[in-house]
């Protein structure tokens, strides 16, 4: 059956050539998405592996900016890569959101998730909440790039995903053409925690992971923090992870 599979595999491939994401050069049979060089050569950032890096730092400013006299635990944060507007590697986030690449964004989701959960920071993830998208848009899109990763994410780190608990209340504008300041301002208040959904076991929740598919100023996964925050005491840590995280700017 095997052998069988793969020929068909091969002729499929022959009639449909699948190229990959990152070059657009065309793929071997064993190759999923990417080809081995650009898989090679792909620019990991290794935050995973890190309880302080330049991601969780930006996420954590935003978190810091609005504190009062709380104790905030100080959140972890991951990329798969890192995302320069010049590369090819631009395309898998791109090919994920625009094309609905579903199998990629599971693919890549799991990915990440190998990371995480060969490291003791994620260990303790009690919850999995993919950044919701406004139902209006979600249903001209037909799917959540955000859920596509979440699920190859919670399918390694055996965590559960639940994509009831925020609702995005009104649909904000693209964030690609804003400012930092426009970001903010586009995603405050825009998303909010259904509390007839929360957890059985709520109070026993340690810690709690948000996805998405791209970082930049983490606006967006900040607005979805305080809609958690409104429910969830500082004693549960809110870390984030994304596929791909902006450098600079």
């Amino acid at each position: 059956m095997e052998r069988l599979r793969r020929g068909l595999e091969g002729m499929i491939d022959l009639l449909l050539p699948r190229v990959c994401m990152v070059c657009g050069g065309r793929l071997l049979q064993f190759e999923k998405h990417i080809c081995i060089s650009c898989a090679t050569d792909m620019p990991y950032t290794r935050f995973w592996q890190m309880s302080h890096n330049p991601m969780a730092d930006r996420f954590n400013e935003l978190i810091q900016r609005d504190l009062n006299d709380e104790h905030e635990y100080y959140a972890y944060a991951a990329a798969l890569f890192l995302y320069h507007s010049e590369a090819g590697y631009r395309q898998i986030p791109y090919q994920i959101k625009y094309h609905g690449n579903i199998e990629a964004g599971e693919h890549f989701g799991h990915m990440l998730g190998e990371r995480m959960a060969a490291e003791s920071l994620w260990a303790d993830v009690d919850i999995m909440i993919p950044v919701p998208l406004h139902w209006a848009r979600k249903w001209k899109r037909g799917y959540n790039q955000a859920e596509m990763i979440a699920e190859g994410v919670a399918s390694v780190m055996n965590v559960p995903m639940r994509t009831d608990m925020i609702i995005r209340r009104r649909r904000t504008k693209t964030q690609t053409r804003l400012d930092i300041e426009g970001k903010e301002r586009n995603v405050a208040g825009a998303f909010e925690f259904r509390k007839d959904r929360l957890p059985e076991n709520g109070s026993t929740i340690r810690h709690i992971l948000l996805i998405d598919d791209v970082f930049t100023t983490g606006s967006t996964l900040f607005a979805c923090f305080q809609a958690l925050r409104t429910v969830f005491p500082p004693g549960v840590r809110i870390s984030v992870a994304t596929l791909a995280f902006v450098g600079g700017g």
